[in-house]
């Protein structure tokens, strides 16, 4: 096994353990006793990129693609399902998965009916589009908090944890010269990059962000009436 061979196993390895973050977004769900607030577009929309890339670890016979992201579809379904528990407008819930359902369907339908020796690289340029489409639920999440002036609805744990993420995947996919995977993560790693940067402009109203310290809105607010 070479040193490429290894680092994919530990971005295998790395990635699944990433895929239980969402558990502090949970939590947060217990704590407040509902969802509101929160969107579920962004655990709904890596679904179908997790789906596309499954199907393309099939067609590749790639198991680290296949565990991954299999792996990934059935926490992320654990993950909607608790998100559509505590939230108050299950509907809008409803009306995406059965969206995410219809795409995929054909999505893979299309696949199937290419012939067999470009269908793998069918499903490449379609997975990485799915990725780089999977960012419109970055971007609304950050408009939307924008709009709001505070970034209190996007946690920063889970933002940090993706810029590791995301940089060790765009350096995996220049290394192993497939050109979806690298050009996918280096615009993932642009919104995550200027995510980040939004702490900065819009703190948090209730919680401190980890890392940089930014004290939130309400504490700042609380300083300045005792001065």
């Amino acid at each position: 096994m070479n040193g490429i061979e290894l680092f994919g196993l530990w971005l295998a390895v790395f990635s699944i353990g990433f895929t239980f973050l969402p558990i502090f977004q949970v939590l947060e769900w217990k704590k407040r006793g509902t969802s509101d607030g929160f969107s579920s577009i962004n655990l709904v929309l890596p679904m179908l990129m997790m789906s596309c890339w499954f199907k393309h670890g099939v067609l590749t016979n790639d198991k680290n693609n296949m565990l991954i992201n299999g792996v990934n579809l059935v926490c992320f379904t654990f993950y909607v399902s608790i998100f559509a528990y505590y939230q108050s407008r299950r509907r809008n819930v409803a009306l995406q998965v059965v969206s995410l359902l219809t795409t995929v369907y054909f999505i893979f339908n299309h696949v199937n009916n290419t012939h067999p020796d470009k269908a793998p690289d069918v499903m490449g340029s379609i997975a990485a589009g799915t990725q780089i489409f999977g960012m419109i639920g970055g971007i609304y999440d950050l408009l939307r908090a924008i709009k709001l002036g505070t970034m209190e609805y996007i946690p920063a744990v889970i933002q940090f944890a993706m810029f590791i993420l995301i940089i060790q995947w765009t350096l995996f996919g220049y290394l192993i010269g497939n050109q979806y995977m690298f050009i996918a993560n280096v615009a993932g790693l642009a919104l995550n990059i200027i995510t980040l940067g939004c702490y900065f402009i819009y703190p948090p109203l209730t919680w401190k962000v980890p890392i940089f310290g930014i004290e939130p809105q309400q504490k700042t607010k609380t300083d300045k009436k005792k001065q």
